[in-house]
């Protein structure tokens, strides 16, 4: 009974159909009982025209006013032919109007409920499927009626945006890639122009040089390879953070502030470590905890090189994320960090050591977003870093 109602709502196709057909019948009776009488109308003023010809009275005994008229004959048989005809065909239409009626009104009332709801919704998504098989997602798709294509063209709608969303995300991280790629041949060069320079100095000069120099030189060449190495390592680390994927459980609020406690008090062991929990309302959060705590790691071993004398962390709730806020009381960060930290192999100018490339902070950025979240830098008193995740 229920699935009936709901097949009947009141702005649904089938209520509608089922509107447009009753006014259909209704006027198809209306119209075909119209014609019908004026058929028949029409065949008794024929008929009229030979009453008094060929017919008689009779009148009933012990009745002064009430006879009775009788036909000496089938009438038709005095018509002319013409009138004849006339006759009996109006005697058929008078019978066949009927069905004729229905089934012109139909194919109107069909017509009318084609162009009136159906029409314009179709069009709307041929069009729509059309442009999303060329592959063009710059449109909207509106359609004002609650029924059923209405429904269906706000799902298409729903639909464009997700595969624009998509498209754009592609987009973003296909320029992200290329950004990326371009640091890492430009971070490339500088090992690979020493270690070419000095392999030519050696394939010339190496009979006429002292033997601490070629050991100097082959120690610098040692050097330079290993950092490619680590280059090559870290691209490789960057390639299998793409298919990470976040399986996010039942964690216990008591179990991270733990596991962070601990990690700071042995990583912090020359710095004033603090933590600080926000969260006392929930027991337990929805959370990929390995994805928290490698960003958690980054954070905190960053925090470390930069921070004076204290690092302070802060877990919070607000919304759906969880907020994690490492901040310390170093030079924070400069304009220029601010705007370029988060990119891939960005390095501050006061960062000279070959050991670091720059990734530490885009790798974080690239975890939290793979999270639902996301990572903020800022200035307060100290670089200040907070990383989002989604429960």
């Amino acid at each position: 009974m229920g699935k009936i109602k709901d097949s009947f709502k009141k702005n649904s196709l089938k209520a509608t159909f089922s509107k447009y057909m009753i006014v259909c019948i209704l006027v198809a009776l209306l119209i075909s009982i119209f014609l019908s009488n004026m058929c028949l109308s029409v065949q008794e003023q024929i008929k009229d025209k030979y009453l008094s010809q060929y017919s008689y009275e009779v009148k009933i005994e012990n009745s002064q006013n009430f006879s009775v008229r009788y036909y000496t004959e089938d009438i038709t048989k005095v018509m002319n032919d013409s009138e004849r005809g006339v006759y009996e065909v109006l005697g058929i239409l008078s019978v066949v109007i009927y069905p004729v009626c229905f089934i012109f009104c139909i194919i109107v009332t069909s017509i009318l409920f084609y162009k009136r709801q159906l029409d314009k919704p179709l069009t709307i998504l041929s069009d729509a499927a059309d442009n999303i098989a060329r592959n063009n997602l710059d449109f909207k798709i509106t359609y004002d009626k609650d029924n059923e294509l209405g429904k269906l063209c706000a799902s298409f709608e729903k639909m464009r945006i997700a595969l624009q969303d998509n498209n754009l995300e592609m987009w973003r991280q296909i320029e992200e890639r290329k950004r990326l790629n371009a640091a890492f041949s430009h971070d490339l060069r500088t090992p690979l122009t020493v270690l070419k320079g000095q392999s030519e100095m050696l394939s010339q000069y190496a009979p006429k040089m002292s033997e601490d120099k070629i050991i100097s030189t082959a120690e610098m060449m040692k050097r330079h390879i290993t950092r490619l190495e680590k280059y090559v390592t870290t691209m490789n680390d960057l390639q299998r953070l793409e298919d990470v994927e976040i399986k996010k459980e039942a964690v216990a609020v008591d179990e991270i502030e733990k596991q962070m406690w601990m990690t700071g008090m042995a990583i912090c062991t020359e710095k004033e470590f603090s933590l600080i929990r926000n969260i006392s309302d929930i027991p337990e959060v929805m959370l990929d905890i390995s994805i928290v705590m490698q960003v958690y790691e980054n954070l905190l071993s960053n925090a470390i090189r930069y921070a004076k004398t204290k690092i302070q962390v802060v877990i919070e709730k607000k919304e759906d994320f969880i907020l994690l806020t490492v901040s310390d009381d170093g030079v924070g960060f400069t304009a220029k960090d601010l705007s370029d930290a988060l990119k891939p192999f960005y390095k501050a100018k006061n960062e000279t050591g070959n050991e670091h490339f720059g990734m530490g902070l885009n790798i974080c950025k690239m975890l939290c977003e793979k999270h639902g979240g996301s990572l903020q830098i800022s200035n307060e008193s100290g670089a200040n870093v907070v990383a989002a995740f989604k429960e």
